[in-house]
């Protein structure tokens, strides 16, 4: 239920609108998907003819360590090679847990998952390229125009392909396919996403690795260790595709069989037990997360507050300096009106003085003439 509410409460991220970055991201994880299948499903080819002297029966520690080192190193370097950019899925199973976890759309999860296929069929085929002249080399079991006896003629040791071991029933590998996707995928899930483990150092991928490497050892000799749905998916097709062209049909019924499902559904089931478990892990009992938002929205509002006062006294610091402004343009202008006003006074009393001297003048005029006039004789 916590996968599926996570799913309906938290919105997914807006991770498709750069068509051109998730075009390049997909055909990251094609090429690594490619990488990591095709050295995983080579060991299982190789040791199976340098350690099992050609038979592929009995499959002892020698043979099972190196193809679980070499699935687990695999993955381990190639997502320390592309993590940064494409998460470094190069597994549906974890795509899935990815998308779960709302790390990635549903769209990407397609994208990648249409990646990973892909990938896994192009590896088979080069596997299939790689070792196509081990059919005809003597095996065990068939035979071919020279009478020499063969394990598969088409497709050696079915091209790595997981197979359920006879000893035991599809219930049986059902459960081992999930309790061993379950492990590896809530490694991931709890080094490379929570944040208060390793996650944000840069060693996430060694306990994924080398989770992968311990599934594997406990794993192959019944179910051949699938955990990966695109690990299953391209051995089995190219086994299938190489069988039909040929006409022999017993390779593909032993690549697939009844039990087939159990690669896929296992790892899918799986990943919605992480979330759950790790939804489980994540639940506050002691109310830290409360608290701790409560008073970060506390912290907000106080800052919030703090943050109106300070625009309110800002405004009202303005608000005085406008009005002191204001009353320094009056005082300015009622001194230059002052100022016009002493200015018209004093132009005014410099008018009147000139005209009282101008006055003047003209009495003292006016009397001089007066004077020259009784003074002088009348003929």
């Amino acid at each position: 239920m916590s996968s599926i509410l996570n799913i309906i409460n938290n919105p997914a991220p807006d991770d498709t609108f750069n068509r051109k970055k998730l075009a390049k991201q997909s055909l990251i994880e094609f090429c690594a998907t490619t990488v990591f299948i095709y050295f995983g499903t080579l060991s299982a080819i190789s040791t199976g003819t340098k350690l099992g002297d050609g038979t592929g029966i009995g499959q002892d520690v020698a043979r099972i360590m190196p193809i679980a080192f070499t699935f687990g190193i695999t993955i381990m370097c190639l997502a320390y090679s592309i993590g940064h950019i494409t998460g470094g899925h190069m597994n549906p199973g974890v795509s899935f847990l990815m998308f779960l976890h709302r790390q990635i759309s549903f769209t990407k999860m397609i994208f990648y998952w249409m990646a990973q296929f892909s990938g896994s069929i192009v590896a088979s085929a080069l596997v299939w390229g790689s070792t196509s002249n081990l059919g005809e080399v003597s095996y065990g079991g068939g035979s071919n125009s020279d009478g020499a006896s063969l394990m598969y003629p088409n497709t050696p040791f079915l091209l790595g392909s997981t197979t359920l071991n006879d000893k035991i029933s599809v219930g049986n590998g059902f459960l081992l396919e999930t309790m061993g996707s379950f492990f590896f995928y809530f490694v991931i899930s709890q080094t490379a996403l929570d944040e208060r483990g390793i996650a944000k150092s840069k060693f996430p991928a060694i306990p994924i690795g080398f989770s992968l490497v311990v599934v594997h050892i406990c794993l192959i000799p019944f179910t051949g260790c699938g955990v990966n749905p695109a690990r299953t998916f391209g051995p089995a097709v190219m086994t299938c595709m190489v069988a039909s062209a040929n006409g022999v049909a017993g390779d593909c019924e032993a690549a697939i069989g009844d039990f087939w499902w159990i690669y896929y559904v296992g790892p899918l089931m799986a990943a919605l037990l992480v979330v759950e478990v790790s939804s489980l892990m994540h639940w506050d009992v002691e109310g830290i997360a409360t608290m701790v938002s409560s008073a970060e929205q506390q912290g907000d509002m106080d800052a919030g507050n703090k943050m109106l006062n300070y625009d309110a006294a800002k405004h009202e610091d303005d608000f005085d300096d406008e009005e002191e402004g204001v009353v320094l343009e009056c005082d300015h202008h009622q001194q230059q009106q002052q100022m016009s006003r002493k200015k018209v006074n004093k132009n005014e009393e410099e008018v009147l003085l000139y005209a009282a001297n101008a006055e003047d003048c003209d009495v003292g005029h006016r009397g001089a003439v007066i004077g020259n006039s009784s003074a002088s004789p009348s003929y």
